[in-house]
């Protein structure tokens, strides 16, 4: 009886050394080079057809842009061969209003704010000519430094690092010197990137507690840019 004991005892001591073998061997590893998944990621974005945009806010009303205008929200579509279509919610003072922008191959026009009628406008004259996406997300890619994968599990590779406020100057004339977080979701099959958050203040106006959150969606879909009804 005492050898039998001490023979299931070593087999049972052997099959679990054996487990824990195979667990190691076969756990998953998250990618050691978030460098690499950022660069694929700035190649796939250069090369897709088209796509959609939405830019929003939380822990905050918007983005102030100057003492009177505040972004709370952007929507739109890019697409190489038509165009940018983009709708933007704004606060003037504490009135909300929208305004649509269509900037075509030689022409842009502009919804008015305040009488919501389109116009045509020169190109130098847009006033929302920083809300570019492709702009945007090429600052993300480019300046975020410190970059490493908080998670690969699922359909996203999460990439974690920092951001200079200044990266942003094109939008905001009052950057601070203080590094912001940045979160990225990049597709792990298409290396696209679906998402981005921007946490802290980008601005002297902003709260601390600002995130700024940029989505991607609708990736090489058609995208029909039309031009506005002008009367």
């Amino acid at each position: 009886m005492t050898l039998l004991i001490a023979t299931l005892t070593l087999a049972l001591s052997t099959s679990c050394s054996n487990d824990k073998k195979n667990l190691l061997v076969t756990s998953p590893t998250l990618p050691t080079n978030p460098i690499e998944v950022l660069s694929s990621s700035k190649k796939a974005m250069s090369s897709i057809k088209s796509y959609q945009f939405y830019l929003s806010h939380r822990m905050a009303d918007g983005s102030k842009i100057d003492q009177s205008l505040t972004l709370v929200d952007a929507t739109g579509s890019v697409s190489r061969d038509s165009g940018i279509y983009l709708e933007s919610q704004l606060l003037f003072g504490n009135i909300p209003v929208s305004a649509g922008i269509v900037k075509t191959e030689d022409t842009t026009y502009l919804r008015d704010p305040l009488t919501q009628k389109w116009q045509m406008i020169k190109e130098d004259t847009n006033p929302f000519d920083f809300l570019d996406p492709d702009t945007m997300i090429a600052s993300i890619i480019d300046d975020v430094y410190e970059p490493h994968v908080l998670s690969s599990k699922g359909k996203y590779i999460k990439i974690s690092g920092k951001i200079s406020p200044s990266s942003f100057d094109y939008i905001f004339q009052d950057t601070i010197s203080e590094d912001v977080n940045l979160t990225i979701w990049i597709d792990d099959q298409s290396s696209v990137i679906a998402r981005a958050e921007i946490a802290g203040k980008i601005s002297e106006s902003d709260p601390n507690e600002i995130i700024r959150v940029l989505e991607i969606s609708r990736i090489d879909e058609v995208m029909d840019i039309a031009t506005p009804d002008i009367r």
